[in-house]
């Protein structure tokens, strides 16, 4: 579960926190009004809308995911990896 802090310890904490790298919230008043999570999660978070956001790539994945198409193996050196 994420750790949830108000915007005072926060600031006090921060370079604590950061240097733990958990996820935490920081809120106001008791309502959640930021999320700090380490670089590596938001950059598989961005990762991740980028492909959900692409029409082509889900319909692939919606094909893959209902038995369609045939098996290619991944080319590592081509930038689409062979898809």
């Amino acid at each position: 579960m994420n750790a949830i802090y108000p915007i005072s310890e926060a600031q006090a904490k921060l370079s604590k926190l950061c240097r733990e790298g958990n996820r935490f919230v920081i809120a106001n008043r008791n309502r959640p009004v930021m999320v700090a999570l380490p670089m590596n999660e938001f950059e598989a978070l961005m990762e991740t809308l980028d492909v959900l956001s692409d029409p082509k790539a889900m319909r692939e994945i919606q094909r893959a995911n209902a038995g369609e198409g045939t098996y290619r193996p991944l080319d590592l050196n081509d930038e689409d990896f062979g898809l």
